[in-house]
């Protein structure tokens, strides 16, 4: 999907809310700007202009230890707004959440079990979660042991990665 800058300033401060929600967690200033700038959906001044806004409308909130979150009225607007763009506007923000997912900052959790079905194939079943919301989760069949130990160890060693390409393959970010 090509990019659409936005540039409505409703647009742009909804666009910043949803990439703040969709990660879950506390977030730095530069770490904010550089996820929202990702993709160039937005222009720096934009940013600015729409952070200090939500900022200043009490919907975003800073922390004492300099980090800023959603606040509830912030959460309500996300979920509750619309815009002409709101499906694109949702797509991007995934997308940059996505890229931001670190497993040790965000509470995310991975499961991996393998077993042998009574037909003598291997099922891996694969999950990732983040605190109760589950994130993936997939079962998988194989001819041999080999290939499922194979398929759980690429998942092992970096689920967020298979993660993040099964979304954009299917068209979510």
């Amino acid at each position: 999907m090509a990019v659409i800058p936005l540039t409505d300033p409703g647009d742009i401060k909804l666009y910043i809310l949803c990439v703040m929600q969709k990660i879950g967690y506390p977030l730095s200033y530069p770490d904010i700007n550089d996820l929202a700038l990702y993709e160039g959906v937005i222009s720096n001044m934009d940013f600015i202009e729409a952070f200090d806004a939500l900022e200043r409308d009490k919907l975003i909130s800073e922390d004492e230890s300099g980090l800023f979150s959603v606040t509830e009225d912030g959460q309500f607007i996300a979920k509750t707004l619309k815009s002409e763009l709101s499906g694109y506007i949702s797509d991007r923000s995934l997308r940059a959440a996505v890229k931001s997912i670190d497993i040790g900052k965000a509470e995310i959790k991975k499961n991996i079990k393998i077993t042998e079905t009574e037909e003598k194939k291997f099922k891996v079943d694969m999950s990732l979660s983040h605190k109760s919301t589950v994130l993936i989760d997939i079962s998988l069949t194989f001819d041999t042991m080999y290939q499922a130990q194979k398929a759980a160890g690429a998942f092992s060693e970096d689920p967020v990665l298979i993660y993040t390409r099964l979304i954009s393959l299917l068209g979510g970010a």
